[in-house]
């Protein structure tokens, strides 16, 4: 069974000062079973470059485990600046309406 962390990001945790604590709790998370990692950009509507890293840094973290990274309710700018950096390609990105009661059948991880 897959198990699915919705993680709600939000400019505070991107910081410098406090992404060390989340990028640890990311950890937790993972070893704890966490397959299917979905972070939630809904409270981002740009991001800075410091918090671009710190994504970076998180599809990093996951690409050494063998989860599944998604992206759900991504405004347009920090869409925009994913295509820019070719950031997409890596991502599975969710519509703004998606039922999690689907299937999640088909998706690729970051790891392979």
């Amino acid at each position: 069974m897959r198990v699915i962390v919705k993680i709600i990001l939000s400019h505070e945790v991107l910081e410098k000062s406090q992404f060390p604590q989340f990028q640890k709790e990311i950890e937790r998370l993972i070893e704890s079973g966490g397959k299917i990692l979905m972070l939630d950009f809904s409270n981002i509507a740009f991001l800075k470059n410091a918090e671009l890293m710190a994504v970076v840094a998180i599809v990093k973290l996951v690409r050494d485990s063998e989860c599944i990274l998604l992206i759900s309710a991504m405004s347009e700018q920090v869409r925009m600046l994913f295509e820019l950096t070719r950031l997409e390609q890596i991502f599975q990105c969710l519509p703004l309406t998606s039922d999690l009661a689907e299937p999640l059948a088909g998706l690729r991880s970051v790891a392979s």
